[in-house]
């Protein structure tokens, strides 16, 4: 009786996991894959850009820095990767030879590549230092490649929004935060061109699927959940040809963790129901022994192995194998060019602006002008659909002029005025427990409790379990984000 009834059992769970939905195969163009992330999210997602540039087209990067920053080490990856500005020169070196080795894709594949960064100047768990870092990779690994980073909002460690989440300089809780800012309809129209106008409500499905069958060594010995998720348009659906989109969830914000909040709030399915995009929400999971994993992260410092930021790395080859599920399957004819969108200035920052259009034929030049004259003029090829321009002075009025000649010879031109905002104000943030604040010489111990160096503000109980954002001041630290 006893081992019918443990069969019994066994059988029924077997049965439970086996019933999840599988990951549909809905003939996605595999083309036009992209790929954003935050924080351990963002590392993960540079990590699957290089290893497979070949058919991903673009990365948005939030709180993340360069590509195998940590070089194996978790000391590394929690000390200068997000704390510091670590050199970037072996990690350049170190790409050019994985790509030698096929343990990547090719450097040339990250030519036409876009990147979209973004670091909000509240963030005391990864610093600005770290995203400057990463641009500065790309730079000199893809000199072609397309840039933009913003830096000048007040935002925490999370994922901002226009209207979702908590206050915009919080770090902590479900890590999304109501900055009045669409960071996930910047990164994708960066990476994808000009979009149309996102639904005011997502009308898609979002589901669960099962992730074992992308994890032949065990969901556990890689720390993957045993369910991940994916968004699907009506139109995906119904046959039309959609792109992919992986956005990747940070350290305890996973499903596990949070709920669906990242899913749900962190703004992509709202862009996704008009512009044919499958958005996969693969997810992690905490574990304690082996791997130690015990905050739901991606490996990015190597807790999988030695791969870890190769296309042999185990996350890496799952969520491959997600997105290749996606676009397997019998293939919709190309979606037709969205004819209602027009150029824009999608994003601007005291000294870069961002601008994106729909895809058009034919050579496209796009000019800048300041107050003071030419600043720059860059040709586009065909397939290119956003640009971006650094080095512009703060408050000040530009106009950029893109021409477009058809493959008849006709001409338009279409001019785009913005005005770059103030600098941001000056802000050194550090978030962490009270006695990573006391053991960095940000605060002192006195009868147990834990102050403030210089502006002896009382932090409480001095402890690994209560944590508080610092910013510098004259003479020491005070408690609380920047103003």
């Amino acid at each position: 009786m006893i081992r019918t009834l443990l069969l019994s059992v066994l059988l029924s769970a077997v049965g439970f996991a086996h019933g999840t939905e599988r990951l549909p195969a809905l003939g996605a163009d595999l083309a036009q894959t992209t790929v954003s992330g935050l924080s351990s999210g963002a590392y993960m997602a540079v990590q699957f850009h290089l290893a497979h540039s070949k058919v991903v087209r673009g990365v948005g990067v939030v709180a993340g820095g360069p590509w195998y920053c940590a070089e194996g080490s978790a000391t590394r990856a929690v000390g200068e990767c997000m704390k510091g500005a670590p050199d970037i020169a072996p990690l350049v070196e170190a790409a050019r030879r994985a790509a030698d080795h096929g343990d990547i894709d090719p450097i040339a594949g990250l030519g036409p590549a876009r990147v979209w960064m973004f670091s909000g100047y509240n963030d005391g768990v990864v610093k600005r230092s770290a995203a400057e870092r990463l641009r500065d990779f790309y730079r000199l690994l893809a000199p072609e490649s397309e840039r933009f980073l913003r830096y000048d909002l007040p935002a925490g460690h999370a994922m901002v929004t226009e209207t979702s989440g908590a206050a915009c300089a919080l770090t902590g809780g479900q890590f999304i935060t109501d900055c009045d800012y669409d960071a996930a309809g910047s990164l994708l129209q960066f990476l994808l061109g000009r979009l149309r106008a996102p639904a005011a409500a997502p009308s898609g499905r979002l589901f669960a699927f099962d992730q074992n069958e992308f994890a032949p060594g065990g969901l556990r010995s890689l720390a993957l959940a045993d369910l991940g998720y994916a968004y699907v348009p009506a139109d995906c659906a119904r046959g039309a040809r959609c792109r992919v989109h992986v956005a990747l969830h940070g350290c305890n914000q996973s499903v596990e963790a949070v709920g669906e909040a990242f899913v749900r709030h962190a703004g992509y399915n709202r862009w996704a129901d008009n512009n044919r995009i499958i958005v996969l929400y693969p997810q992690a999971r905490a574990t304690w022994g082996m791997p130690w994993n015990p905050y739901g992260c991606w490996d990015w410092w190597g807790y999988t192995g030695e791969a870890y930021a190769t296309k042999r790395a185990p996350q890496i080859v799952a969520i491959r194998g997600m997105v290749d599920r996606l676009a397997s399957g019998a293939a919709a004819a190309p979606s037709p060019s969205p004819s209602a969108v027009t150029p824009a200035v999608i994003d601007v920052t005291s000294n870069a602006v961002a601008i994106a259009w729909p895809a058009i034929d034919g050579a496209m030049s796009v000019a800048l002008a300041g107050d003071a004259g030419p600043v720059a003029d860059k040709r586009v090829a065909g397939n290119t659909r956003s640009i971006a321009f650094s080095g512009l002075e703060a408050g000040r009025n530009y106009r950029a002029a893109l021409r477009h000649r058809d493959a008849a010879g006709n001409e338009t031109q279409v001019d785009l005025p913005f005005r770059t905002p103030p600098e941001p104000r000056p802000c050194d943030p550090w978030f962490g427990t009270n006695v990573d604040h006391v053991s960095g010489g940000r605060a002192y111990v006195m009868w147990g409790r834990a102050y403030t160096v210089g502006t002896n503000q009382d932090l409480g109980w001095w402890n690994i379990f209560t944590t508080h954002t610092l910013h510098r001041v004259s003479g020491g630290f005070a408690s609380g984000p920047c103003g």
